[in-house]
């Protein structure tokens, strides 16, 4: 056997056409993971518990020597896997939760079967250590622009237009998997972890932020779905410059209603069901902000589907007094945009900062 080909996860960013392999469980790999990498579980969340139970109430040994029985099966469609990401990457990374066997084991049996693969020294556990530690200490080069404006005037629009048109934009909603509402998971799978919203982040910034140049953001609160912006990239959320977007509200039911028009025509009666379950569980604040009727109102409506009605509802009466208070904290406005057409109200922005 060869020597094993152990790589620092900053040394594997020099590789080129390279790709990681996470070894770990499925389900360790959905909460959190290095962008980009395929899962080639070595064993599943059963087999983990099984071999952990023998490790502590039997022995090491006998931990290992059950980890054999339950892998040896697999090692032909385990191989398969890697040897498939090999017709088309350059460089193989495998990692586990801290560099140890399972990783080590995925690179034996890849090493055997002629297959040349990197493992990733320290694991997951080591690559979690340099994103925290290059967030902790980051100093932006550029600037950022904060889109402001009530719940549908199209700023997450806004956004990726300004991106189709070259310009910058960090869709901080995007990376948190959730759309910043009471409904903001409707449509959309589970929404990501801290972790792994700042491993998206990181991505971002590596790429975006650049001297001179300007960053497009949506205003959040510091919470964003399951995640929390951090501290220094909100500063200079808050440090940033303003502007405000603005639209009727006939186009803004329309925004939001295509937003979830998917959702909608693939099943409406889950689609239903999803907005009952998120009506209850603002039922408190719809009451306090617009009173009992409106919240039974809301419900009425939802069960017969007339979604565009319940729409400008929640926006009157629940969301936007809601965000008026955060809009007044804005002392200053850099400029004022009318999107009553997303791709104009993108341009007029870029006009604006000569980009």
């Amino acid at each position: 056997m060869r020597k094993e080909r152990l790589i620092t996860y900053p040394e594997s960013l020099q590789l080129k056409n390279s790709i990681y392999i996470d070894a770990r469980t499925e389900a360790e790999y959905q909460e959190a993971t290095i962008p980009g990498a395929v899962n080639i579980e070595l064993l599943n969340h059963e087999e983990r518990k099984i071999i952990g139970t023998i490790y502590k109430q039997q022995s090491p040994k006998k931990a290992k020597l059950k980890g054999v029985e339950l892998v040896s099966p697999k090692i032909p469609d385990l191989i398969a896997e890697v040897n498939q990401l090999a017709q088309n990457y350059d460089n193989l990374i495998i990692f586990c939760s801290r560099g140890g066997l399972r990783s080590k084991s995925l690179a034996e049996f890849s090493d055997l079967a002629g297959i040349e693969v990197y493992r990733l020294e320290g694991g997951y556990k080591h690559y979690r250590h340099y994103i925290l530690e290059k967030l902790e200490n980051y100093k932006f080069k550029g600037q950022i622009v904060v889109l402001h404006g009530n719940t549908g005037v199209g700023k997450t629009y806004i956004l990726k237009e300004l991106e189709k048109m070259g310009a910058n934009i960090i869709d901080l909603e995007g990376i948190a998997n959730h759309r910043g509402s009471a409904f903001g998971s409707i449509g959309l799978k589970k929404p990501f972890n801290q972790k792994y919203f700042e491993s998206l982040l990181w991505e971002e910034l590596k790429i975006k932020d650049q001297k001179n140049e300007v960053i497009f953001v949506e205003a959040e609160s510091r919470r964003v779905g399951h995640s929390v912006i951090p501290d220094f990239f909100h500063q200079k959320m808050k440090a940033g410059e303003d502007l405000l977007i603005t639209a009727s509200m006939q186009k803004r039911v329309e925004n939001i209603y295509l937003e979830y028009i998917k959702d909608i025509e693939k099943n409406q009666d889950a689609f239903i069901d999803r907005v009952l379950e998120s009506l209850t569980a603002i039922k408190k604040y719809i009451i306090k902000k617009a009173g009992k009727e409106s919240y039974f109102k809301l419900l009425e409506l939802a069960e017969k589907a007339k979604f565009k009605e319940l729409t400008e509802i929640l926006l009157e009466e629940y969301y936007d007094p809601m965000y008026e208070h955060s809009q007044k904290k804005v002392n200053n406005y850099e400029a004022e945009i009318r999107a009553e057409n997303i791709k104009e109200a993108a341009r007029k922005i870029l006009d604006h900062y000569q980009i």
